[in-house]
Parts: C-alpha cells; sequence; structure tokens
C-alpha cells in the first residue's frame, strides 16, 4: 500500500509543475465581465432607451417662428373697401409648453406695410405700417391636468429602460451560466485525467512486476502481453482525455480573451454537496425575486400607465386663456412703432367628443393586454415553479447516486486488493487484476460524471432563482 501511495505522488508531481497556476470559477467569471463584449453590449442596450426617452424632452423646449408674405389683392367688388391692396408682413415669436402645468405659453411680433388704392371719397391714408406684439397663455383645468398627457409618451419610456435593464441582467446571467458549465466540464475533464493518469501508472507498476515474474519463471509470457496491453489502453485513455482538455481549455482562453488561461488548470470541488431549500421555500423566493417576472410585472405597470392615460383623455377639455397684445397703426414708420394700444382677452374654451368612442376603444384594449399579461404571469409562474421543483428532486437524487457510487468505488478497491492478492499467491490471473482496475477506474470516471451532472443541476438551479449575476 506504501509503495502504491508512493508511485500515485511521483505520478502526479509532473502535472503538478506543469499547471502551477491555478484558477477558480468565481475568479474566471469575474474577469468574463470585464472582458467579454457582450457586457458591454447589454450595458449599451438601457443607455439607448434613455436617449431615446431624452428625445422627448424636446416637447419643453422653446419653440421660434417666423414668417415673411406680400400679398396683392384686386377685389372682384370694391364698392366700400380698397380698390388693390399691397401688403408686405414680418411675423416672429416664441412658444412653450410647460409639462408641469400643462400650460402653452406663446410671444408674438407682427410688422407689416400696406399699400391701398381706394376711391377718393374715403379718408383712409394710401399707405400705412401696423405692428402688433401679443402675448397669449393657455391652461388646463381638466383633461390634461398639471400636463399629464403632455409627460406621458416620456414617463411611459421609463418602463421601456427598466425593462431594457431586466433584460441585459437576465442576458448577462443566462451568458454566465452557459459560460460556468463549460468551465465544470473543464473542472470534470481535469479530473478524468487524472484518474486515466492515476489507471496508467497503476498498469506500468503492473507490468513492471509482471515482468520480474517472468524473469524469475514465476508467471507465463501472455501475463507479460496481458500487462502491456492494459498500459497501451491507458494510454489511449491519457491521450483522448488529454485532447478533450485541451480543447476545452482553448476554447475558455479564446472566450475570456485570456491567453493565460493556456498556463492554468481549472480549482473546483467537484464533489461538494451543496445544500438546497425545500421546494416551498426555494418557490417563494423565485417568485420574489425572478427578473422573468419582474419583466413581465413591469409591462402590466406600463399597461396600466397606459390605461390612466387613455381615461385622461375621457375628460371633457377646458382650459382657460388669456391674451394681451399692444399694436399701432400710423401712416410713419416711428410712430407705428410706439405700441400703445392694448387689447387684452380672458375666456374659457370647452369642448368633448359626444360619444367618445376612440379612447373607450383604447381602454378596453389596454383592460385586454392586462388580462393577458396576468395569465401570462400566472402561466410562467406555473412553469418556473414546476422546473424549480423538477430541478430540486433531481439535486437530491443525483446526491444519493453520489453516495452510492462512493460505496461502488470502495467495493471496486476492495475486490482490486484481492484479486491481486490470490493473483500474488498464485492462485488467480492476472486479467482479473486488470479487469479489477478496470472496474475501479470505470467507478471513479462515473462517480466524477454524476459530480458533473450535479453540479449542472446546482448550476440551473442557481440561473433559474437568478443568483449567478
Amino acid at each position: 500500500m506504501t509503495e502504491r501511495l508512493l508511485l500515485l505522488v511521483l505520478v502526479s508531481l509532473p502535472t503538478i509543475s506543469s499547471y502551477a497556476q491555478t484558477i477558480t470559477l468565481d475568479d474566471f467569471l469575474q474577469q468574463l465581465q470585464i472582458d467579454h463584449p457582450l457586457f458591454v453590449r447589454e450595458g449599451l442596450t438601457a443607455q439607448i432607451e434613455e436617449a431615446e426617452q431624452a428625445s422627448y424632452l424636446g416637447a419643453e423646449d422653446w419653440q421660434l417662428f417666423s414668417q415673411a408674405a406680400f400679398q396683392h389683392q384686386e377685389p372682384a367688388l370694391a364698392l366700400a373697401g380698397p380698390e388693390q391692396t399691397d401688403a408686405l408682413l414680418i411675423d416672429g415669436g416664441v412658444e412653450r409648453l410647460f409639462w408641469k402645468t400643462g400650460g402653452r405659453l406663446s410671444g408674438s411680433l407682427t410688422l407689416s406695410r400696406a399699400k391701398v388704392r381706394i376711391a377718393p371719397i374715403y379718408q383712409f391714408p394710401e399707405s400705412f405700417y401696423q405692428n402688433r406684439l401679443a402675448v397669449t397663455y393657455s391652461h388646463p383645468l381638466w383633461q390634461n391636468r398639471h400636463g399629464f398627457l403632455d409627460r406621458l409618451p416620456y414617463e411611459l419610456h421609463q418602463y421601456e429602460i427598466d425593462f431594457a435593464e431586466v433584460q441585459a441582467l437576465e442576458n448577462r446571467e443566462e451568458f454566465l451560466a452557459t459560460t460556468a458549465g463549460k468551465f465544470l466540464e473543464w473542472v470534470f475533464l481535469t479530473e478524468q485525467r487524472n484518474i486515466v493518469q492515476n489507471r496508467l501508472a497503476l498498469a506500468e507498476e503492473e507490468l513492471a512486476r509482471t515482468q520480474r515474474k517472468r524473469e524469475a519463471n514465476l508467471i507465463d509470457e501472455v501475463d507479460v502481453i496481458r500487462a502491456e496491453d492494459a498500459v497501451r489502453i491507458a494510454r489511449q485513455g491519457l491521450v483522448q482525455a488529454e485532447s478533450g482538455w485541451s480543447s476545452l481549455q482553448a476554447e475558455l482562453a479564446e472566450l475570456s480573451q485570456r491567453p493565460e488561461l493556456y498556463e492554468q488548470t481549472p480549482v473546483y470541488n467537484l464533489y461538494a454537496i451543496h445544500t438546497i431549500p425545500t421546494i416551498e421555500q426555494s418557490s417563494s423566493q423565485l417568485q420574489e425575486q425572478s427578473r422573468l417576472l419582474a419583466a413581465l410585472d413591469l409591462r402590466r405597470q406600463q399597461m396600466r400607465f397606459l390605461r390612466r392615460g387613455n381615461e385622461e383623455t375621457l375628460k371633457s377639455s377646458l382650459n382657460l386663456f388669456g391674451q394681451l397684445s399692444l399694436e399701432q397703426m400710423d401712416e410713419n414708420l416711428g410712430s407705428s412703432l410706439v405700441l400703445d394700444k392694448p387689447d387684452a382677452i380672458v375666456g374659457i374654451q370647452y369642448s368633448f367628443p359626444l360619444e367618445k368612442r376612440t379612447a373607450k376603444a383604447r381602454i378596453s384594449k389596454v383592460d385586454l393586454q392586462i388580462q393577458q399579461l396576468d395569465e401570462q404571469i400566472k402561466e410562467v409562474t406555473l412553469g418556473l415553479t414546476s422546473a424549480l421543483a423538477g430541478l430540486t428532486v433531481q439535486i437530491n437524487e443525483t446526491a444519493r447516486i453520489l453516495q452510492l457510487n462512493l460505496e461502488q468505488i470502495s467495493s471496486a478497491e476492495n475486490r482490486t486488493a484481492e484479486e491481486l492478492r490470490i493473483y500474488n499467491q498464485g492462485r488467480g490471473e492476472l486479467t482479473f487484476v486488470i479487469q479489477s482496475r478496470d472496474s475501479e477506474q470505470n467507478a471513479r470516471l462515473s462517480y466524477a460524471a454524476n459530480a458533473l451532472l450535479y453540479q449542472q443541476l446546482v448550476l440551473a438551479y442557481r440561473a433559474l432563482m437568478d443568483e449567478i449575476y
């Protein structure tokens, strides 16, 4: 037993020296989040929606307007008015919408000059200037009070931003879960390689012992041939294991953009058993923290807010408005610029559609969409909880299988020891020793494969619970 332990230590020394650097799963995933373009791309998603939302702010900007026009008019019948009019008009101003109040303010300045030809019996100047400065304000009293409808597109888009953030988190989670699964496969291949290396070491040890016995004429030549075949088969298995290991190492190195990964080996307790909450506890936690459910709830909140906007359009339009203007008309340009003739008006505007069919139809549509989202949330919740229940049972059952694997390994070790004892006493055959050691190796490989399955199930559980990212 001491000789075998020493041999295993000597066999493992080249592996340790060749791969002195190690990397854990957490370190690998953290580095991946820094370097991989997916995380940059997903981070831009919400920023794109924020830029789109900011475009709605332009509705509250000051708007400049202006126009210049020339008019020539000859009426078909000029009984009491000018026979001909030539007028030049220049108009300009500013206007703005205020989201906090829903009010609209505008100011304008109009400069005009008119030249008319009129019958001599009328005392009216042939040429004059007319200028006007006006300020107008309109304020909603019922519909769109406090600017609710004006802000609606902007505030609705906030849900798009929130949804984009949740979706980006979910995409990152899915990517990390997939990549972590590859890392676990790399860990498994590392364990598989070690098991095959140990099997090769034992086969070479058995070959050396067999050759010594043959030289002492204690056994037949066929036992040496069998021992040599066992070494060749073990070497083939090691080449295959090394090939798969190196292939996955290269894939992860390129994926993470880390060339140093070619000099590293993974560190992870493949055989660790995790404590998983009960199905009831996990289901309750899942419904509270699931990003998928959160995304659907955001859509439902968005629809409810949109419904408020449609309800607002059911209200009648009642606006208070006022206008103050100063104007002047004179034959002299300088005098026409003295705006001292005031004109003021204050009033209320009222309007409403008689049947309001458009608003009612939109509300009905939104109600149906909300109802559809309610059912979708129930459907997704049911799907998530059922998948969670299945994973929980499978994790617990796989843990039991791992315990049986340990018992199988122990049994295989005992059988190998017994077969070797009988063979060394000259009462057995080398074939049985080789078969027993192959069975021991297969038991360890089965244990490692089931351990990989167990860790992948736990990873799927964590991904379902949104615990990876």
